[in-house]
């Protein structure tokens, strides 16, 4: 089957939708009737579609219909196009200036964002923004699936699936380590030396386990022979509420450096001693799909990231 520019063309924004419906009704039948057409009509939807891309899309059989490996990635591929439509919709419809939809890690809320806001000054008053936060791999999906237009948070090559690196677009912000965080009141604060093993005796508040700083935590005690820590609290996506608790109670939490300067901190965390813990730096970045790299908000956005990152490491020198 050849590709065809030409046929191409002729798809109608149905054919993308198409994909979809198989995918999840997986009967033609069935999406006949959601899309008021004969079984045929819609078997001759799926041929042009086909026959449009120049690849075999779907299988069949007596039990219905499937996307093959082929159609999972197309069906991937449209789903940021179909999402991009329905926002565009959504603002056209609203009549109002276009809303960037951005997601990030919670930590670049307290300085990071506010520093970007900085930056953009009076251009921002003509941008809106719809921020979401969560884990990076969350954003990630989010953004793969066209639910949003950005993510400005942390960064891990080897945990990011081989399908999404080609079609990612990044550009790098800044550095900082993920370290061990206690109250300057807590025992293990001031002593020198201290082993990996001994940390495993204190009660922990931690990020879920699907979170990277647990799992980049939990890697490095195995590295050790030991299991990993085993919390009395996780957390899911408030590094406000970790510090807070590490703060105010005799409690090990696990953070990126520079939250240690922010307000939640308030210098009453600090990070014990602890030698042979080697936890591995954090690499912030800004990340958008390569279709959508050239949209003047994008580029304002992460002009301003790129600003406020620097601006930033030159005070914390």
């Amino acid at each position: 089957m050849t590709y065809s520019p030409q046929r191409l063309d002729g798809l109608r924004l149905r054919h993308i939708r198409l994909l979809k419906l198989i995918d999840e009704l997986q009967s033609l039948r069935a999406i006949g009737m959601v899309l008021s057409r004969t079984q045929p009509a819609v078997s001759q939807m799926v041929k042009d579609l086909e026959y449009a891309l120049g690849a075999t899309l779907v299988e069949r059989s007596a039990r219905g219909v499937w996307l093959n490996a082929a159609g999972q990635l197309a069906l991937q591929r449209a789903r940021s196009g179909l999402a991009s439509f329905d926002h565009l919709a959504a603002e056209l419809h609203a009549s109002q200036s276009p809303v960037l939809r951005v997601g990030t890690n919670p930590a670049l809320l307290f300085r990071m964002l506010p520093a970007t806001m900085r930056v953009l000054g009076k251009e921002s008053a003509d941008m809106r923004f719809r921020l979401r936060t969560g884990i990076v791999g969350d954003m990630l999906q989010s953004l793969w699936d066209g639910d949003l237009d950005c993510y400005a948070g942390r960064i891990d090559w080897d945990q990011i699936p081989q399908r999404m690196i080609p079609v990612l677009r990044h550009e790098p912000l800044f550095r900082t380590d993920l370290v061990i965080a206690c109250s300057i009141r807590h025992p293990l604060a001031g002593r020198e030396n201290i082993g990996i093993s001994e940390l495993a005796d204190w009660p922990w508040v931690l990020p879920p386990v699907h979170s990277n700083n647990r799992i980049a935590l939990e890697r490095e005690f195995r590295n050790h022979g030991l299991a990993g820590p085993e919390p009395m609290m996780d957390i899911s996506a408030d590094l406000a509420a970790l510090m807070i608790l590490a703060r105010e109670m005799d409690v090990l939490t696990c953070v990126p450096r520079f939250m240690l300067d922010t307000h939640i901190a308030a210098g009453e965390l600090c990070v014990p001693n602890v030698p042979s813990l080697q936890l591995p730096p954090i690499q912030i970045g800004f990340v958008t799909l390569s279709e959508h790299e050239e949209m003047a908000a994008l580029q304002s956005l992460r002009d301003a990231l790129r600003q406020a990152a620097a601006e930033l490491d030159e005070v914390d020198r």
